[in-house]
């Protein structure tokens, strides 16, 4: 019942990143402007303008010198807390960055401009399958993503935690769940129905020394993922 989300990028990254390039953008060049592009696969922010005073993109990764272009409207971006401390900005983002699991923004100098470029926490599923070899057919990319899928049971779960013999207690704390019921009715019985786990004692179900363990078909199931002449779900439960 409670939520925790985690943004594709950091917000206060890609803001800090933003009002850098404000700060330190070249207002002399003629049609120019700061831009923010949203791919697939990473969020790009464009600053028209070159590096000055000796900073490379290298030395941005890195405790540096701060010493903005326009040091008039860095200033007021810092009085109104809209930057952090001056010299430290782009090194808050790689530590917002690490902090939301997204790998460390790159930047970089390109056509008279500079690019910062973030890579996503967790890349969405069609890129994924864009990532996979030209080679490989479509079916069989289908056949890949819908065995992910179906991976994801309560059944696949119970078994792949299940190691040696383990108490129900055991078992469901391992699963990490609190409701003795829930896990009963959920995760307990429907493997037992399917000949995944047994029971050590099974002539005393309700024996305090009662284990559970795999079947050959559990060990299957744990190596290779859901078995295709496994019963549909509604049987199972």
């Amino acid at each position: 019942m409670v939520r925790k989300d985690q943004p594709l990028y950091p917000p206060r990254a890609t803001r800090e990143a933003l009002a850098n390039a404000l700060c330190n953008r070249d207002y002399t060049m003629p049609g120019g402007a700061v831009a923010v592009a949203m791919y697939d696969e990473h969020l790009e922010i464009v600053n028209p303008g070159s590096l000055h005073f000796g900073i490379t993109p290298r030395k941005l990764a890195k405790p540096h010198e701060s010493r903005p272009w326009n040091p008039i409207i860095a200033n007021v971006f810092y009085r109104a807390g809209i930057i952090e401390r001056w010299g430290s900005g782009t090194l808050n983002i790689i530590d917002w960055c690490e902090g939301n699991a997204n790998p460390k923004p790159n930047w970089k100098e390109q056509a008279s401009s500079v690019y910062v470029t973030f890579l996503p926490a967790a890349l969405p599923k069609a890129q994924v399958d864009a990532d996979r070899p030209e080679s490989e057919p479509k079916s069989k990319k289908r056949k890949e993503t819908t065995e992910v899928t179906t991976e994801v049971t309560t059944e696949v779960k119970l078994v792949r935690t299940l190691i040696g013999e383990m108490s129900k207690q055991a078992l469901r704390q391992a699963l990490g769940l609190r409701n003795d019921e829930y896990f009963r009715k959920t995760y307990l019985s429907p493997a037992l129905k399917a000949g995944l786990i047994e029971m050590t004692i099974p002539e005393k179900p309700r024996s305090s020394k009662q284990r559970y363990r795999l079947t050959e078909k559990g060990k299957r199931l744990a190596a290779t993922g859901p078995s295709r002449n496994a019963p549909p779900k509604e049987e199972k439960r």
